[in-house]
């Protein structure tokens, strides 16, 4: 019945009261408070929504009071609140108090919210955490770090149709120890990723190519030159607008972390104004009235969310020429003051367009080149009733049973969807990073296994481009991924070792490669990669180097969460040039953007950034924890 009505009320414009008075509500009613979770969440919705726009816009009508009188909100905050309701009845909750009863609570809802027009690409399998098949056999690992070595090679995807260096590369193989068989299989694959997944970069500069570790995804030399010479000028600017030189080595000109989200704290708009996002600067939620956040109801495990922290991304717009309009602030790059940057950072991004579009199209599990299902072969101890006397260590076992690459390789990609992000809105995390070395401080130390944001972020996919890297060895990246729990199979633990080398106390997760990350070179990953930096040093120990890095975190384009469009600039010092007609003397006027609604003061701000960064340790460790260094369980092998 609610999702008839649902249906129907999300295709009349005027909804009729009789069938409002004789049908829904009598049915609305059990469905909230017994039957929530039975009903698509859309419908529900829309048919509140709907409800409650049309008693709106009919003053006259009984709509309004039988929804302020029947208990529907005292039952829907019940459910919203509850600790024993699950997660998805609570959300529904919550999304229905937010469209239909908004004037009647005094916070804003934090919550991620579905986003139907992106819903047919949801990349929720980017996100950290996913684990996306079995670990693979030695057998394989073997065969990617060979691919991997020609997909490091410069131009490898034109080398390729060079029959001369092919040779060359056969011979080279055969002193690797590479049998023929093996080489072919690798130069099939090659011509598969030639065909389907090399494309020529933005407006035709440069060529987006596979990285040599799976799903990821490089360019080099991609970024107009007009656009990188602006974007040098406008960093120069930031960097002396800055407290640059503070001796650090790691300096965050554009810092995610600071004037976060901090729930309970930060005032957002209420949802009918959130749902604008079409100006730079939010005048219309500086002159709205700002509820504050509160806890959201985020579905997924305690342990990987964020309670009291969430940053910030703005909203992108790309264009259906595939030009990118930036429509909400960025988060600690004031707008006014920096326009030529927004500009830059715009034009940037639309070169990462067609390299997050390629990673979408092909973010399904990892690809498998032996399948071992059912009961394993190889290594299993003889018939159990004619050795039930003999102790475990000194059974009968059976020769291994050593897996071997298929012959052929067979494609995933024909049958993958185009992914196409023109015509779409995004939200997009802007980072900006330097690294500065000198001769007193000549080497940067290699980084920690993580991820990017707690899933209250819904962060899938990440971009980096490194724009300037000077007088340092090469960066490179490390990745590797979670791998899914072994099913029960009898098999014996030599067999695992031979064929996986892993034993029972072995971390659920694999390493798939680095890549290096050279000057001007962009690059794109899932989020559910764990990676680090390897450590790199001067070049030249007598002169100073730098790595200079622009970062894009891309939110899942199915869901929304909470940001800039939603959020009025939270840094005081953003609104001084309000104050230059007032008779507030220059010298207090720092003093006097304290008391403005829903900044935050230097005391707060720095602890806060302290706080969401214990925040992020505590989930690394818990991702560490329970997902990507969690042991083999003895009971399922």
């Amino acid at each position: 019945m609610i999702w008839i009505a649902g249906t129907i009320a999300s295709n009349m414009r005027e909804f009729p009261v009789s069938l409002v008075r004789s049908l829904v509500f009598e049915q609305l009613t059990i469905s909230i408070n017994i039957r929530l979770c039975n009903s698509p969440v859309p419908d529900i919705v829309n048919l509140l929504k709907t409800l409650a726009d049309f008693a709106d816009n009919h003053p006259d009508s009984s709509i309004r009071t039988k929804l302020e009188q029947g208990g529907m909100f005292e039952n829907l905050t019940a459910v919203a609140k509850s600790n024993t309701a699950d997660h998805r009845n609570k959300r529904i909750a919550g999304q229905i108090i937010e469209t239909c009863f908004q004037h009647l609570v005094h916070v804003a809802n934090s919550s991620i919210w579905p986003y139907d027009d992106n819903a047919e690409i949801d990349m929720k399998s980017g996100m950290a955490g996913d684990t996306h098949g079995q670990v693979r056999t030695l057998v394989e690992m073997r065969y990617i770090q060979y691919l991997q070595c020609i997909l490091c090679k410069p131009m490898w995807w034109i080398d390729i149709t060079n029959q001369h260096i092919v040779e060359q590369w056969r011979a080279d193989s055969l002193d690797q120890n590479i049998s023929p068989s093996t080489f072919n299989l690798a130069l099939e694959q090659l011509g598969v990723f030639v065909k389907q997944l090399v494309c020529s970069g933005s407006d035709g500069l440069g060529t987006i190519v596979p990285g040599p570790v799976e799903q990821t995804y490089i360019l080099d030399n991609g970024i107009p030159d007009n656009i990188y010479t602006r974007l040098m000028t406008n960093v120069s600017d930031i960097e002396h607008g800055s407290n640059h030189n503070t001796g650090q080595m790691v300096h965050n000109l554009i810092d995610a972390s600071m004037y976060s989200v901090v729930y309970g704290q930060t005032m957002i708009a209420p949802l009918n104004i959130r749902l604008k996002y079409t100006t730079m600067v939010p005048c219309d939620i500086l002159s709205s009235t700002q509820l504050v956040s509160d806890t959201p109801i985020i579905e997924g495990d305690p342990k990987f969310i964020s309670c009291k922290f969430q940053c910030l991304p703005s909203e992108f717009r790309v264009e259906q020429d595939g030009s990118v309009t930036i429509n909400s602030y960025i988060n600690n790059l004031n707008p006014i003051w920096h326009r030529d940057m927004y500009k830059c950072i715009a034009k940037i991004f639309k070169c990462f367009v067609p390299m997050f579009e390629n990673l979408f199209r092909t973010m399904d599990p990892m690809f498998k080149y032996i399948d071992i299902r059912n009961r394993t072969k190889g290594y299993e101890s003889s018939s159990q009733s004619d050795h039930d006397d003999m102790e475990p260590d000194t059974r009968v076992i059976r020769p291994v049973y050593v897996p071997t690459l298929p012959e052929h390789f067979q494609s995933k990609y024909e049958s993958a969807k185009p992914v196409s992000l023109r015509g779409r809105n995004l939200q997009v995390t802007v980072k900006l990073t330097n690294i500065q070395l000198t001769p007193s401080k000549p080497k940067y130390d290699e980084g920690n296994w993580h991820i990017e944001g707690p899933t209250n972020e819904s962060i899938v996919a990440t971009g980096l481009y490194y724009y300037d890297v000077k007088n340092i060895t090469t960066p490179k990246l490390d990745f590797r991924v979670a791998v899914d729990r072994f099913d029960r199979q009898m098999a014996s633990d030599m067999y695992w070792e031979d064929v996986y080398g892993i034993d029972r106390e072995s971390p659920r997760n694999q390493y798939i490669g680095s890549l290096e990350a050279s000057n001007g070179r962009c690059v794109v990953y899932p989020n559910r990669y764990q990676h680090k930096e390897q450590s790199f040093e001067l070049a030249d120990p007598t002169q100073p180097g730098h790595c200079k890095i622009l970062t894009f975190f891309v939110v899942n384009p199915a869901c929304r969460i909470v940001s800039t469009a939603h959020v009025a600039p939270q840094q005081p010092q953003w609104y001084n040039s309000s104050l230059d007609k007032t008779h507030i003397l220059p010298e207090l006027w720092n003093d006097a953007t304290q008391y403005i609604q829903g900044v935050q003061s230097p005391t707060e701000v720095k602890r806060y950034r302290d706080e969401l960064t214990s925040d992020r340790t505590r989930i690394t460790a818990a991702y560490n924890k329970y997902i990507y260094e969690r042991a083999y369980n003895h009971d399922r092998w």
